[in-house]
């Protein structure tokens, strides 16, 4: 952090420190040496039962659970306080890795003072308890003993790996906690993945692993047949960020306010509902109007409200309708749409839509039987594109 200083200065080249890489034990549950099994039998330290109980209402439930299963107490052993499982191994070895890593941090903060994170392995579906993931990462469970533990760790953040992106983002995206995931994919998945995490949990970042392999960037996985993109700016992920960095402005404004919201699609959740400001966004994978078949498998949104009937929606691969969510006639037409970008964070209109372009349902009575005007915004395959819309209400 001194060479950073010196080497830094007046660049700001450097602006977050990842403290350590996906601390933790592997293959047992907690350290079973001669110190670390006098530390286990001491008291548990009162910093940590004084940090439960003022945090109580806010704690991981799974971790107040097992804390209210031994009795809620407020001093004794590990096993006394929190119960003689693995899960108790894994709170103490969290205590322990906290406190030699605060102490790193502020040692590297008194040099250069910047934001520090952690990053964790999460809990893979076959593990089973501590030891078969990384003991004492900071994961859910175990988050609450971090923040006591390591106050100058500003977060702790996920390296997400599994094809359940929005649940992990959900659980490490608290008051406390800023999601930002510094490990994940950089294929079309991952596109999805930043738009949600950004638009959904306010995230604050999002990167890609393995940067100097293109062959995992494409619209599929390694071992597929889907030709490698030719450039760097053509890859999903590359057309996702440029989107995102000509939204930003607009982003961070709607992230302070809560006028955002994402959604994220797939073969499991084919499509989602949002509440954006007055109205609710049906988000959808597209289908064939005559058969009814999927036309896509993976499709993503970006919403953001910037007046009580306006938004600027950018996604991909789906389709959005809209329903007022407040009183007054429940049907949304489209007053105008069209496509456009944002330059310097000014909206430069391009093609207005309309027609085919935004007629979803054909079947006019049924949509009105729905309270649905049978429009809304479509994004294709070759996105993602940012659309702007202006709405009406009618009965």
């Amino acid at each position: 952090m001194h060479h950073l200083h010196q080497a830094d200065a007046g660049h700001g080249t450097v602006i977050m420190i990842q403290l350590e890489n996906e601390v933790g034990l592997i293959g047992d549950s907690r350290d079973r040496l001669p110190a670390a099994q006098a530390a286990f039998a001491a008291p548990v330290p009162a910093e940590l039962t004084d940090y439960l109980q003022k945090n109580q209402a806010t704690l991981w439930p799974a971790l107040r659970q097992q804390w209210a299963a031994a009795g809620a107490k407020t001093s004794g052993t590990w096993t006394e306080v929190f119960g003689d499982s693995p899960e108790t191994d894994g709170i103490f070895m969290a205590w322990n890795y906290a406190r030699y890593m605060d102490h790193l941090a502020r040692a590297g903060k008194a040099e250069y003072a910047l934001p520090v994170f952690s990053n964790t392995w999460l809990v893979q579906p076959t593990d089973k308890v501590p030891g078969d993931y990384p003991s004492g990462c900071p994961e859910p469970l175990v988050i609450d003993i971090w923040k006591a533990g390591a106050p100058a760790i500003d977060i702790n953040a996920p390296d997400v790996h599994l094809p359940d992106f929005n649940n992990w983002a959900a659980r490490f995206q608290r008051p406390n906690n800023p999601l930002f995931v510094p490990e994940s994919s950089g294929d079309a998945g991952g596109a999805a993945n930043a738009f949600y995490g950004i638009g959904q949990y306010a995230g604050i970042g999002y990167s890609p692993f393995g940067v100097n392999r293109l062959e995992g960037w494409t619209d599929s996985r390694n071992g597929s047949d889907a030709p490698l993109a030719t450039g760097i700016e053509k890859l999903p992920l590359a057309r996702a960020y440029g989107a995102l960095a000509q939204m930003s402005p607009l982003i961070l404004d709607a992230q302070s306010k809560g006028t955002i919201g994402a959604a994220w699609l797939n073969l499991g959740l084919t499509n989602q509902d949002i509440n954006v400001g007055a109205y609710t966004l049906h988000v959808a994978l597209p289908r064939d109007r005559r058969t009814q078949a999927l036309r896509s498998t993976l499709g993503y949104a970006l919403a953001i409200s910037t007046g009580p009937d306006e938004y600027y929606v950018a996604g991909r691969s789906v389709q959005v309708t809209f329903s007022p969510n407040t009183p007054g006639p429940q049907i949304a037409g489209l007053a105008a749409a069209e496509t456009g970008r944002f330059e310097k964070g000014r909206w430069l209109p391009g093609r207005r839509m309309n027609g085919d372009d935004v007629l979803i349902d054909y079947n006019q009575a049924a949509a009105a039987a729905n309270n649905q005007s049978g429009s809304g915004l479509m994004f294709g395959a070759d996105g993602p594109v940012i659309q702007h819309v202006k709405l009406y209400r009618y009965q």
